[in-house]
């Protein structure tokens, strides 16, 4: 596998929210680009997408208070996405917690996101333990997103661990 190197300032907020988070009153788990990134995939993120439920999403508005910039409020994303999201500002990075993810499937009708939880992983990242959802949810998230180059990265990553398997 690739060696990670995240951005100086992906880490530095990382050492912010790790510790707060970790303390095991919220579920949650890193998704997005950096989710990518931990996982190997040569990606470099820009912010940072936390997935957690609605519960979550609040008890993280609280635990980050002091960098709340949007409270915990159903939120429409774009193509076809909506969740329980709050938006923070920490050390000038984006950091964004979604809760209670839902698709829009083509009758339009919403259903739930796969559960970020199935096969979750924990990366040991420069003394940081970070949760970080899994391969098949980052798949499906992209392809409700119609990002096709980010499903092909992340098809062929899966390829390639199911032959080392």
């Amino acid at each position: 596998m690739t060696p990670i190197l995240l951005p100086e300032r992906i880490v530095q907020v990382l050492r912010v929210i790790c510790p707060i988070l970790n303390d095991g009153q919220v579920e949650w788990a890193v998704s997005g680009s950096l989710a990518l990134a931990l996982h190997g995939l040569p990606v470099v993120p820009k912010d940072i997408d936390l997935q957690t439920d609605r519960v979550g999403a609040e008890q993280v508005a609280r635990l980050l208070v002091e960098y709340l910039v949007y409270p915990p409020g159903m939120h429409l994303g774009v193509r076809l996405v909506r969740s329980y999201l709050a938006q923070f500002k920490i050390h000038d990075i984006v950091v964004e917690t979604m809760g209670n993810l839902e698709f829009q499937s083509p009758d339009g009708r919403w259903k739930p996101a796969p559960d970020f939880r199935h096969k979750r992983t924990t990366v040991d990242y420069l003394g940081l333990c970070i949760p970080v959802v899994s391969l098949e949810f980052l798949l499906a998230f992209y392809a409700q997103l119609q990002r096709p180059g980010r499903v092909a990265l992340i098809e062929a990553r899966l390829k390639t661990t199911a032959g080392e398997g």
